[in-house]
């Protein structure tokens, strides 16, 4: 037996206890009517609105799971919305075109940056950019163990534009404050609202789903730049994220480590991958990064459907700590749930935040993190599961 410590972190404030959850009946719907809708979603569209005081912007989402997405994000400009950013990633492959703002130096520009290699969906910052995806098994799952850890608790159930909802608040006494309001029937957001300091409310509206009605399949890279202002000089790059696909076979030789490679029911492994972060140059900050002789990352794919689980690799060094991700460097996490599982589980730090969840331990001389389409639950056995390979 183990008492996992639990941990619940709300942005810019210390670690708080979750108080009571009240509405066990409505709370025990919620968490069912969110479990039903775990893997039924293969393609989802839709548009959020956010609005920050005077500040207005538009998203617009296309996905289909496990890892293909289009996305354009729109900023109010005088009453009229003017496109800031596209963001395309095809499995391995990423395109973005981003509108840099005029200045009194100059008149704007358009960066085109195209990558090439990079590591899987969720082991990289542009995912988690995002502010995270809504309709996968991630989200379902995130939001089931925020519930379940206390720090969302549902309040009611609520009509909303003739839409019957719950709906969800942060556990009393987190700052910020943050209200969401799920779909009775599908689980999916329609609005959120986060009370910010000095009375600063932004709010988030979620419209236009369509869901498992298909995804178009464009050229990539799309051609972009007609759809932004024209006349504007172009930057152009391309990143390499060194991240190459290799045998399961030749992975031990070439990571210079033997690999934990679990077995997950309903998954088959799909894809390996052998990065070295020093011949990649995805970010400014991995290029600074000083690391050890030989470190390597290797990256295993498990797929089940629609449903992804990526599991990182490297070699453990107690001198050498390195983040490619994490809890930390999530954009909109204002409410996570952090949990130590036990020694069985090699003492896994298993975090959820909204529409995210992610898996760290260190076994013997492997640090190992896990993203992707699991439970609370399921994770917790994977980590037990690698604890018993280590030794």
């Amino acid at each position: 037996m183990h008492r996992p410590a639990l941990m619940i972190i709300a942005l810019l404030t210390a670690s708080l206890l979750p108080c009571g959850c009240g509405g066990d009946s409505l709370a025990r719907e919620v968490t069912a009517l969110l479990a039903q809708h775990c893997g039924e979603v293969e393609t989802i569209g839709y548009v959020c609105m956010t609005e920050d005081g005077e500040r207005l912007y538009r998203e617009e989402f296309e996905l289909r799971f496990p890892d293909d997405y289009r996305y354009r994000f729109y900023e109010d400009a005088a009453g009229e919305m003017r496109l800031r950013n596209i963001t395309v990633q095809s499995g391995s492959n990423l395109y973005r075109v981003r509108a840099v703002p005029a200045s009194s130096e100059s008149a704007g520009s358009l960066e085109v940056e195209t990558e090439s290699n990079v590591p899987p969906l969720r082991c990289t910052g542009t995912y988690l950019a995002l502010y995270h995806l809504v309709g996968n098994v991630d989200y379902f799952q995130s939001m089931i163990a925020l519930l379940d850890a206390g720090s969302l608790v549902v309040s009611g159930s609520e009509d909303l534009n003739g839409v019957t909802t719950f709906r969800l608040e942060s556990a009393s006494g987190l700052q910020p404050r943050m209200v969401i309001w799920v779909d009775g029937a599908t689980g999916l957001p329609l609005a959120k609202e986060l009370a910010l300091s000095d009375g600063r409310v932004v709010t988030f509206s979620y419209d236009d789903y369509e869901v498992n009605q298909g995804y178009t399949e464009e050229p990539f890279p799309p051609d972009a730049l007609p759809f932004f202002d024209e006349g504007l000089p172009v930057s152009a790059t391309a990143r390499d994220g060194a991240c190459q696909p290799v045998d399961m076979e030749n992975a031990p030789a070439l990571a210079g480590f033997t690999p934990l490679v679990p077995q997950l029911p309903g998954f088959d492994l799909s894809a390996v991958y052998l990065r070295d972060p020093m011949a990649s140059d995805l970010t400014v900050s991995e290029e600074n990064v000083s690391y050890p002789e030989g470190f390597r990352e290797l990256y295993l794919v498990l797929c089940d459907g629609v449903r992804q689980v990526e599991i990182r690799e490297s070699p453990y060094d107690p001198e050498f700590a390195y983040y490619t991700t994490g809890m930390a460097a999530l954009s909109g996490a204002f409410l996570t749930s952090q949990e130590e599982f036990g020694d069985d589980a090699g003492n896994a730090t298993y975090t959820a935040a909204i529409d995210c969840q992610e898996m760290r331990l260190t076994l013997q001389d492997i640090d190992v993190m896990v993203t992707g389409d699991l439970s609370r639950d399921e994770f917790e056995d994977l980590a037990i599961q690698l604890k018993q390979l280590s030794r």
